[in-house]
């Protein structure tokens, strides 16, 4: 039996195949990368540039307790656009007219008032004051008759510092809260408050209406600007939520755009700054007074109308030659 043998050139060849076919199937395993899960940077929002304030822009100062502070943050971001007013928050969250150990608004406004120059004030105190008071005759419980006469000759100072500054100034009213004896303090509060503002010739506002229901007691809701009824106060029932706050604003922005006339100073109405604007004066007309017409008296004399109008005077309505024709759409008469 012959064996039949490759030459060795198609031997070589073959091993050669051979060799580069098993190479193909022995492939090196490929090395997986291994992804890196990097964390997505967050996007942070940048809040709009704030204006630039003009030289000449009014300054309101604001001063007293924890409302006043929630009075100057929300005035702060309704003024934020507008270049001709600047509104400093000199408030003292935890300050009366009680405690004066630590905050005496007494000794203190002089040096605000000469240091940030303020073409108007804005004063809010009292919420902290439902607390005796420690004299060196005793302690006495407020609205006790020494505690009253006190308190009175301590609001009756602030008010004078305030008058004597020269400057146009506001005493805003405390707000109710949601504890029924303070709610009543501060009413009583709020009468002493006016009586002292309007002697000694400031601007009282009064927000009381403003956070109370139709039984007059304590709500945390109430109307906004808009007239929708929304959340003012926080859950504590003493702070104010951020549509509260901007209604503590409401109060203050007509008073102040009439105590300072800061409407001149609108974006809107910036052209009156220049004065180039002439100005139109209305002459005074002489008006012709006529005594009240009797009506009893009109009714007895003439049976006509009121203001009759002469019948000859009205246009008669204009037809065709012909008058309605029947079954036409312009025919409107009845049959």
């Amino acid at each position: 039996m012959a064996v039949i043998q490759p030459s060795p050139s198609k031997a070589t060849n073959f091993f050669k195949w051979l060799l580069q076919h098993n190479k193909q199937q022995q492939q090196p395993p490929q090395t997986i990368e291994q992804k890196i899960y990097k964390p997505l940077k967050k996007t942070v929002l940048q809040k709009p540039a704030q204006k630039l304030k003009e030289e000449n822009a009014k300054r309101i100062l604001v001063i007293g307790d924890f409302v006043a502070s929630a009075v100057a943050d929300a005035l702060k971001k309704l003024f934020t656009d507008n270049r001709y007013i600047i509104i400093i928050n000199n408030t003292m969250p935890t300050s009366g007219l009680i405690q004066t150990d630590q905050t005496s608004w007494k000794n203190n406004i002089y040096e605000l008032i000469n240091k940030n120059k303020p073409d108007a004030i804005v004063m809010v105190i009292g919420a902290n004051d439902n607390q005796p008071i420690k004299t060196l005759h005793g302690i006495f419980g407020t609205l006790q008759p020494e505690w009253l006469n006190i308190y009175k000759q301590r609001i009756t100072e602030i008010a004078e510092s305030l008058h004597t500054s020269g400057k146009p100034w506001i005493w805003m009213g405390q707000p109710a809260f949601g504890n029924d004896n303070l709610t009543q303090k501060m009413k009583f509060f709020n009468e002493l408050y006016k009586q002292a503002t309007e002697v000694a010739g400031g601007y009282f506002v009064d927000i009381w209406s403003g956070f109370i229901n139709e039984q007059g007691q304590f709500s945390f809701s109430g109307y906004d600007t808009n007239g929708k009824i929304i959340r003012l106060r926080t859950h504590d029932g003493i702070n104010f939520t951020s549509e509260g706050k901007k209604k503590l604003a409401s109060y203050l922005e007509t008073k102040l755009e009439n105590i300072l006339n800061i409407h001149t100073f609108s974006h809107e109405n910036l052209l009156l700054i220049n004065g180039n604007i002439p100005k139109f004066t209305q002459e005074s007309q002489n008006i012709e007074r006529k005594l009240p017409m009797s009506l009893d008296d009109m009714a007895q004399q003439n049976t006509g109308l009121l203001n009759k109008i002469d019948q000859s005077f009205i246009k008669k309505s204009w037809f065709l030659p012909n008058g309605h024709q029947k079954d036409r759409a312009d025919n409107f008469s009845f049959p």
